[in-house]
């Protein structure tokens, strides 16, 4: 498919080239054409006259003019009907030179088109030769013609033969080009799917050994890490932590390695470092739903550590009872944003914020600390106010007609707040 439509521009480019080119000479012979033919009728006017004024005074008798004047018209339609016409006799002297004159010239000038057309033809024929030379030397072709594998890769959901299909495809992909990095990712995540994590590992590190220092290989390394955490019966070993450091040295914030180490910690029961874990992974997309399942976790190890008595600064909460007014019809699918910021600070993000649907209404929204979307959280902020918005957009920016409500300015002193919102007015 990839030859058949590069081929389709590569004509449909030439077609931009030549047809100009074809055109232009339809018109050019058109005009040529033209000037030749009233050059040969301006031709027998002269000479017509010449033979003529002959007759008039004498050099010429009548049989003689007129078997001139036959001749001549002869060689007229001659040369109008066709281009090859015969040559006049010498009696047409005159016709004859200047018709030879003509008929040098425009030789000349066929020759001369002949080559002005040439070179831009040649040159369309040769484009697709250099293009398709200079694509096999520098192009990415070896991925394109993989990537109906790579797709699916992505898009097999849970299906065993698929995957097996898959790695015999692949692997003969990788036996003839070791090369091919993403061959050997794409192998890797067919092998974990059926749970084979050490042909897994070994994909991914073929894969990671071919890369640049760059965030994809950051992301490779995690998955590097994550297999081997598996086969080490989740126990993170000297050999784990140093590809954990690599990948780090590269992207501190690589979110599978952050995951793991979130993991491992709470495997661990060492609560206080998932927490650090878990509120890193939500600041990454603080409004999807793994970060509303990552805030209830922090909540409930922050509870384990209250119940072991130990020291928990939870910081302030508070909880929104959100509903939406009576009599308001709209669709349960729009997104509701739930945002605490600073009142004494205007213009600055929030300093937590979450979301849900308006067919969640009514629900209570907890914010605390772990909501933080940014580099400030509620501890932040002495005085507050806490807004809900239904948008329409889907962004959290309002709009006309949209939906708002907005509380007053309250300090929350470190504690537990509680406070109702009825969202009824609708921008204008």
């Amino acid at each position: 498919m990839f030859w058949f439509l590069t081929a389709c521009l590569f004509i449909l480019a030439a077609l931009f080239l030549i047809a100009p080119l074809w055109f232009r000479n339809r018109a050019q012979s058109f005009e040529f054409d033209t000037l030749r033919k009233n050059e040969n009728i301006a031709l027998f006017h002269e000479r017509s006259n010449e033979l003529e004024s002959d007759l008039a005074t004498g050099d010429l008798d009548q049989r003689q003019f007129d078997a001139l004047m036959l001749e001549l018209q002869q060689s007229l339609l001659a040369d109008v009907s066709a281009e090859d016409a015969e040559e006049p006799t010498a009696t047409a002297g005159a016709v004859v030179k200047k018709s030879e004159k003509r008929k040098k010239g425009s030789s000349n000038t066929n020759r001369g088109k002949l080559a002005s057309n040439a070179v831009p033809i040649i040159l369309a024929l040769l484009i697709p030769v250099f293009s398709y030379g200079l694509y096999s030397q520098w192009g990415y072709i070896d991925d394109v013609e993989m990537m109906g594998l790579f797709e699916r890769t992505v898009n097999n959901a849970d299906n065993p033969e698929e995957s097996q299909s898959l790695i015999v495809s692949l692997g003969q992909a990788v036996q003839e080009d070791q090369d091919r990095l993403w061959a050997w990712y794409f192998l890797a995540e067919n092998f974990a799917s059926l749970g084979m994590f050490s042909e897994a590992e070994i994909g991914y590190q073929q894969a990671a050994a071919r890369m640049d220092d760059s965030p994809d290989k950051a992301f490779v390394l995690g998955k590097v890490a994550m297999v081997k955490y598996f086969l080490a019966e989740f126990k993170l070993t000297e050999e784990i932590q140093e590809v954990i450091r690599q990948a780090q040295a590269i992207n501190p914030g690589e979110t599978s390695i952050l995951q793991l180490l979130a993991a491992d910690a709470d495997e661990r029961q060492d609560y206080n470092a998932a927490i650090e874990y878990w509120r890193l992974l939500i600041q990454g997309n603080p409004s999807s739903q793994q970060a509303q399942l990552l805030r209830e976790n922090i909540a409930a190890a922050q509870q384990l550590l209250i119940a072991d008595g130990q020291d928990v600064d939870l910081g302030p909460v508070i909880e929104i009872n959100l509903s939406l007014a009576e009599g308001i019809e709209i669709d349960e699918n729009l997104r509701v944003f739930v945002a605490a910021r600073n009142a004494a600070r205007e213009g600055l993000p929030p300093v937590a914020a979450t979301d849900l649907t308006v067919g969640d209404l009514p629900s209570t929204i907890r914010l605390d600390n772990s909501s933080a979307v940014g580099p400030f959280n509620l501890s932040s902020a002495d005085a507050i106010y806490v807004s809900a918005l239904i948008s329409y957009s889907g962004t959290a920016n309002p709009g006309t007609g949209d939906y708002r409500v907005q509380s007053e300015n309250f300090a929350h002193n470190g504690q537990h707040a509680v406070i109702n919102l009825v969202i009824s007015e609708q921008l204008p």
